[in-house]
């Protein structure tokens, strides 16, 4: 193989992009500071927010670029008790929270594309986690459509993974964007993430529009309808639901890392057809670390495919973990396979 012809990008995560950041002057803010106020103006789903009901309408894309309507339900009782329906076209979701984690059920044995993005998007903690490897950047005022923003990278040793951006007047997370990478000739799957519609709640500001964006496309959008006190509670809503799958969750979950990375082989006929593309595949990262369930949900040429499966399949991770326990858990992986003459 010539490897000065063929460049094969593997990313370990649906979102990962490297790039410089927008040109803005830097601030002396703190970022860490930014993240932890943004958290605290916006995270409703926490201990001290009462029972709560959120209905909102969901739009998602299909394969031939089209918008499904759908709808997104989350109803609130505490850490350890609340249910997550997410309903699209004729798949459906079902999530109910119990001390230990969450039982899950749904109408496919795997979760497609775009319901990774429809999670990246929903809760404010997950969208502005900082990875254990990570670093945040230098915070930069910027101003876009009137609003002064304060913005900070999120990096890996490689390059920028996302950039962060809050209202500086009242601190919510307004963005994240997420540049195309320099050493990946293709554009992130979401480009874009953009809140807006801000309302008041117990005294949080909670954004009540929310649209994943790909080059200026709206891939995924959620209008929040509802958002009020339960006055009376259901407990029936939270029985373990039939045929449903238990996965471990902890707020202080540690991530699975990977420890041993096979490359993909460029397959030869592939090379010679002048094949190139991404492949997404959803795994599970079992509590020894090895994957499993591997089910392409973006899809490239058969050959392309093929290859990215095989190498994936003897990829080893240190689990993620709850403490000092080991944890299954489900994610994307995204191989890249590019030729450059």
């Amino acid at each position: 193989m010539n490897y000065k012809k063929i460049i094969i990008t593997i990313l370990s995560s649906l979102f990962l992009a490297n790039a410089a950041s927008p040109v803005a002057k830097e601030d002396a803010a703190n970022p860490e500071a930014l993240i932890s106020r943004a958290r605290l103006q916006e995270e409703i789903w926490a201990a001290g927010t009462p029972p709560t009901l959120m209905r909102a309408e969901l739009q998602v894309t299909d394969a031939k670029g089209n918008l499904v309507s759908g709808d997104y339900t989350f109803t609130w009782v505490s850490p350890s008790q609340w249910r997550e329906v997410i309903r699209v076209g004729s798949y459906e979701r079902l999530r109910v929270r119990d001390a230990k984690g969450y039982w899950q059920k749904s109408t496919l044995s795997y979760q497609p594309e775009i319901i990774f993005y429809v999670d990246t998007m929903l809760h404010v903690k997950d969208a502005v986690k900082v990875g254990s490897k990570q670093t945040l950047g230098k915070v930069k005022n910027r101003e876009e459509s009137g609003v002064r923003q304060q913005c900070t990278e999120v990096r890996w040793a490689w390059g920028t993974e996302r950039i962060m951006c809050f209202n500086q007047a009242n601190g919510v997370l307004v963005s994240i964007e997420y540049p195309t990478s320099h050493s990946t000739h293709f554009p992130p799957q979401i480009s874009r993430i953009e809140y807006g519609a801000f309302n008041g709640l117990e005294g949080k500001l909670v954004p009540h529009e929310i649209r994943s964006l790909k080059n200026g496309k709206v891939i995924v959008a959620l209008k929040v309808l509802e958002i009020a006190k339960i006055t009376e509670e259901n407990s029936a809503l939270f029985n373990v639901p039939l045929n449903a799958e238990f996965w471990s969750h902890c707020d202080d979950m540690q991530e699975a890392e990977i420890v041993d990375r096979v490359q993909p082989i460029y397959p030869a006929g592939a090379r010679t057809d002048r094949e190139q593309g991404r492949v997404i595949l959803y795994v599970v990262i079992e509590e020894d670390g090895s994957t499993s369930h591997m089910t392409i949900i973006h899809r490239a040429t058969p050959d392309l495919e093929a290859a990215a499966v095989e190498a994936v399949r003897h990829w080893r991770y240190k689990p993620a973990a709850c403490g000092q326990t080991p944890i299954r858990v489900e994610t994307s992986i995204a191989v890249d396979f590019w030729l450059q003459y």
